[in-house]
């Protein structure tokens, strides 16, 4: 990664400079830096959103006419090693996945001192968002939902890639109904890479969607926990609300690990009795007990894969 310099000594700066100590110099915000990294031909149109770990911005490619959105790291974090290699990674692996239900890379770099990645600029909103709007969705609109979320993931299990944080604001849904995966951030490779950047005992990913064996730090994860919170979703999706939505975080760890989930069928009596058992066999505690592929637990549920 190059260092940041200081635009008018070139003295080395740290990331989060805001002015620098030998000359005074004030520094360049984000959105220039981003600017300058990127060059003349690419417009930078503004902020998209942020996040703990990166801020997303809009961007014109000038020359292919083509509008992305490019992921930068927030620049405090790059003294950290492992989240600077978190992101690295997240670029890596998804640079790797085509598939049309998995939001592509089209490019990364590390320059003027900021690690970032860009990909195609898509429309439409967040599965969270129609969740929170609209609290249970139709039985079919679920399932269409629900079999092209399935299909990014056996691409990306098939690859060995598991996603780890699978969730509905990680699942954007276009104005045409089509489906995509987002933020591999957490990922693993089953082949490995040679980078070890959590501990046993670690708990990575989001509580509420989360597979026993996460909620527990188990290192021992496959591909078996992205079908667990497959499960979760789809529970979601039709009956309005999470498994396990208590209040603390620790309340819901627990509960994942050694609380079997409500019955679906209770809280939503019209749905099919083969729907509801294949749901409940995503989410079951011991991941043997799961289904071993997610298209089978897919069409399982009557999902078209």
């Amino acid at each position: 990664m190059s260092d940041l310099e200081c635009s008018r000594c070139g003295n080395t700066l740290g990331p989060t400079a805001r002015f620098c100590l030998k000359c005074g110099e004030a520094q360049e915000p984000l959105s220039q830096r981003l600017r300058n990294a990127l060059g003349p031909e690419y417009e930078l149109l503004g902020e998209l959103g942020r996040g703990g770990a990166a801020v997303v911005f809009s961007v014109r490619d000038t020359a292919r006419k083509q509008y992305l959105a490019v992921k930068v790291m927030h620049p405090e974090l790059m003294t950290s090693h492992t989240v600077v290699e978190r992101f690295r990674r997240e670029a890596r692996y998804v640079a790797q996945l085509d598939h049309p239900n998995i939001l592509s890379v089209v490019f990364s770099s590390e320059k003027a001192g900021l690690v970032f990645y860009a990909m195609p600029r898509i429309g439409g909103k967040t599965l969270a968002k129609y969740l929170d709007n609209l609290g249970q969705l139709p039985v079919q609109a679920s399932l269409s939902i629900l079999g092209q979320v399935a299909a990014g993931l056996h691409h990306a299990h098939a690859h060995g890639v598991i996603h780890r944080d699978v969730k509905p604001s990680n699942i954007m849904i276009e104005e045409s109904g089509h489906a995509l995966i987002l933020d591999f951030g957490v990922a693993k490779a089953l082949w490995g890479d040679g980078v070890h950047l959590s501990a046993s005992g670690e708990v990575i990913g989001s509580p509420r969607y989360m597979s026993a064996e996460q909620a527990s730090g188990s290192k021992h994860i496959d591909h078996r926990t992205d079908i667990y919170s497959w499960g979760v979703v789809a529970f979601h999706m039709l009956a309005g609300r999470v498994p396990f939505d208590d209040e603390g975080v620790q309340a819901i760890l627990y509960k994942q690990m050694s609380v079997e989930p409500p019955d679906l069928r209770a809280l939503r009596p019209d749905l099919p009795r083969d729907l509801t058992e294949a749901i409940h066999r995503c989410m079951a505690k011991d991941p043997a007990r799961r289904w071993e592929n997610v298209l089978d637990a897919a069409r399982a549920m009557g999902c078209t894969v």
